[in-house]
């Protein structure tokens, strides 16, 4: 997937080819300019499953669309209608001149673009670009963003991580019970859960009963593990633990990682089901679940309702 996104080409290298594309004159359509640059560009449909990291849209659909907008600001085309797109007498003169590439150094040069800059940099002391290079790729301030809060959540989920490593081993069972709670299981009723482990216990930390009269139900074993890593023998008597309670579900949850193999132990094991939760995947789920964590700040991103400019 990774080798499939670096094919992608980011917002600026898309620029010249996209003007080109309008070069004609005619008014062309969102879908058309897309088929367009996605033929251009030699891009399959693989390359267009791809989504921006916030999952709500196409990777390559995003970087035309910021394309498109640095176009217009830089008075190379415009919008005669909605989602239809045009070249400008002035993006054809620019054209004219035989151009071999176009960056943001060039929008900077150009009249219209300046005069955007000037308008939504009023106070600054200079002016701050929205793009920033990673790796050689321009990202689009979409994925700049999704970037930035990546990385707060992995610090955050390393806080966390080490705060359930400070604490007890019966901290750490009655939280793997919460989450679990938190996630629907149990059916978000308290009398549910109960913790059945003991310190250094080999056996069943927890259970929860996922319906009111317990026919159906999940056992848990969770290791707090400063160091180290869980190995197939804690495996092992897991599922030793589930044969002896007759049970087939269970869950094992630690904070630090599963060896190999441990993890074909649990892949191998036919009459139990064993869902491996590491340290890593747990403290995600607590993030995602609100276990531990709070909200901080929140950012609104809006965008232009079109169907109130309708006449």
């Amino acid at each position: 997937m990774s080798d499939l996104k670096s094919q992608i080409p980011d917002f600026q290298t898309i620029m010249l080819p996209m003007l080109k594309l309008l070069e004609d004159g005619q008014p062309k359509k969102l879908n058309e300019v897309m088929d367009l640059l996605t033929s251009h560009f030699n891009l399959t449909d693989e390359h267009l499953k791809i989504k921006v990291p916030s999952g709500q849209m196409g990777l390559f659909r995003n970087r035309v669309g910021w394309t498109r907008s640095y176009l217009k600001n830089a008075g190379l085309i415009h919008y005669p209608g909605r989602g239809i797109y045009q070249i400008t007498d002035y993006g054809k003169k620019f054209l004219n001149s035989n151009p071999t590439e176009l960056r943001l150094k060039h929008l900077k040069k150009m009249p219209e673009y300046k005069e955007w800059i000037a308008t939504f940099n009023q106070g600054q002391s200079e002016t701050v670009d929205v793009v920033e290079t990673k790796n050689g790729v321009s990202q689009t301030p979409e994925e700049i963003l999704a970037s930035t809060v990546e990385q707060l959540r992995k610090q955050l989920a390393t806080e966390l991580l080490d705060k359930l490593k400070e604490n007890s081993f019966s901290y750490f069972e009655n939280f793997v019970i919460a989450l679990l709670q938190e996630m629907g299981y149990g059916a978000f009723r308290e009398e549910s859960a109960v913790v059945t482990g003991q310190t250094g216990d080999n056996g069943v930390d927890g259970i929860i009963y996922q319906d009111r009269l317990g026919l159906e139900s999940v056992y848990i074993q969770a290791k707090r593990f400063t160091n180290g890593t869980v190995g197939s023998p804690d495996i092992r008597n897991f599922i030793g633990s589930l044969a002896l309670q007759g049970v087939n579900k269970g869950v094992f949850l630690t904070t630090s990682r599963f060896s190999e193999s441990a993890i074909k132990t649990a892949q191998d094991s036919k009459q139990q089901k064993i869902v491996l939760i590491d340290g890593k995947e747990l403290a995600n789920l607590a993030i995602e679940y609100n276990l531990g964590v709070q909200i901080d700040k929140k950012i609104s991103i809006k965008k232009i309702d079109l169907d109130y400019f309708e006449e």
